[in-house]
């Protein structure tokens, strides 16, 4: 078992909250076109429906669950090094994550 095995896991920012952000865990591969790269593009359309998160990935829709981290993390950017101090910025809390554990949805799109 690799690294290709194990859930990939992405920060987001809460949809509700400012200063809050959201642990994004898929469980599964992504898989890129060759010659298409993925960093700098949109992963998919992230909807939360009666609570619940939805994304849309081209023709798929991956439902998934909220669940409250037992402890909140908080994520930090170190500003500097100068004189043997650490300057660091609290950028935002993380208090839950949205897991999408099931198999995608394959959705046809409606023609209007």
């Amino acid at each position: 078992k690799g690294l290709a095995n194990m859930p990939r896991i992405s920060l987001l920012r809460h949809p509700s909250q400012n200063g809050e952000w959201v642990l994004f865990e898929l469980q599964g591969n992504i898989i890129v076109k060759k010659g298409h790269e993925f960093q700098g593009n949109d992963l998919g359309e992230l909807t939360l429906s009666d609570g619940k998160p939805q994304i849309k990935i081209g023709n798929y829709l991956l439902q998934g669950k909220v669940v409250k981290l037992p402890k909140p993390m908080v994520v930090l950017n170190r500003l500097s090094r100068a004189h043997n101090r650490n300057e660091i910025d609290i950028v935002a809390t993380i208090r839950e994550k949205y897991i999408f554990s099931k198999r995608p949805t394959f959705v046809l799109a409606r023609r209007t």
